[in-house]
């Protein structure tokens, strides 16, 4: 887990994040009973209080500042997000303290409201970083950089043109076509003869991930136009990323059984270039898994971003009216 592999790290921040709250609770408790009722933020107690979770609550945004200005290593970034974690998560109990347990004015109460999504969004953001990375590492062995998807996509693209090429020679029905097209691949089939070598998902033994592979395939004649015909008009649309005519590609158990039917209408010379066409869509498909794991991991953060935003400048209010009127 990602705080057991850092805890030396959080460890400074636990303990002041928990000096703090225990500290407030404590003071309060004694500043409640000497005064003989339960003070609120208006008393001393509770504005030192309130005023610690400000900063704190004002610090935390100086977390993005600090990213942009990262070249001139302002601290390691790991005590950074110690620091960014624990002591946010502190500011909710410190200002359950500030308002003496009970919520005030519409404003004091909005900014409970917001204090609260922040917190929680931070908890699952936290999560999503823990959990989904370590996950992805086990569940899907052909990740890439995600900017790098659509790269990796068309150079699939390629290497099953040319497999195809080698195996089945250039289709009729788009001879033309493949003759001015950058995909035009003779010169490589001429030279790969009957091999072909092709980058997919594959698993050897105990080893799983992108793989060469080299193969000698001979497709019988008669199976050629039918690989040809499936490959333009199904797989290769959904390598690309583009609408496929069927979603069964999409999804392993349905892609598993088009496949099972796409061997079963061709003889079985014309295997090992399935196996290999269903290697490409396999790793596409993982692609798109990763692609939106990315997005999970990264969009909740504008939310979160948006809403400490939103309660830094209402907190501004709050203290503005407190002093008018303290």
């Amino acid at each position: 887990m990602l705080l057991a592999r850092h805890f030396r790290h959080h460890l400074p921040w636990i303990c002041l994040a928990l000096t703090l709250v225990i500290s407030s609770v404590l003071w309060h408790a004694y500043a409640s009973r000497v005064a003989g009722r339960w003070i609120g933020g208006s008393s001393l107690t509770g504005l030192v209080i309130g005023s610690v979770a400000t900063l704190i609550i004002l610090s935390e945004l100086l977390l993005w500042p600090r990213k942009k200005l990262r070249r001139y290593r302002l601290g390691r970034a790991k005590s950074w997000m110690s620091a960014h974690l624990w002591l946010g998560l502190a500011t909710g109990p410190l200002a359950l303290v500030h308002s003496g347990y009970h919520f005030g004015g519409t404003l004091s109460t909005l900014l409970m409201c917001l204090l609260a999504v922040v917190l929680l969004s931070g908890i699952y953001g936290w999560l999503l970083q823990t959990i989904i990375p370590k996950w992805m590492l086990v569940n899907l062995p052909a990740e890439t950089i995600v900017s790098q998807i659509e790269h990796v996509s068309r150079q699939a693209v390629q290497d099953a043109r040319t497999m195809l090429t080698v195996a089945c020679g250039v289709s009729p029905a788009e001879q033309s076509d493949l003759a001015e097209s950058r995909w035009n691949t003779a010169e490589a089939a001429e030279d790969a003869k009957a091999m072909i070598v092709i980058g997919a998902v594959s698993q050897r033994g105990g080893l799983r991930g992108r793989t060469l592979v080299t193969a000698q395939v001979q497709v019988e004649p008669e199976d050629q136009q039918t690989i040809w015909r499936q490959y333009l008009s199904f797989i290769e649309p959904f390598l690309l990323g583009n609408s496929s005519p069927d979603r069964s590609l999409a999804d392993n158990q349905r892609s598993e059984q088009w496949f099972s039917m796409f061997r079963s209408s061709c003889s079985s010379t014309a295997s090992e270039v399935i196996d290999r066409l269903e290697d490409l869509c396999q790793q596409r498909r993982q692609f798109n898994t990763q692609d939106k794991a990315h997005r999970w991991l990264h969009n909740w953060i504008a939310i979160h971003a948006s809403i400490s935003i939103l309660l830094a400048v209402l907190l501004v209010a709050h203290i503005v009216l407190a002093i008018r009127f303290w």
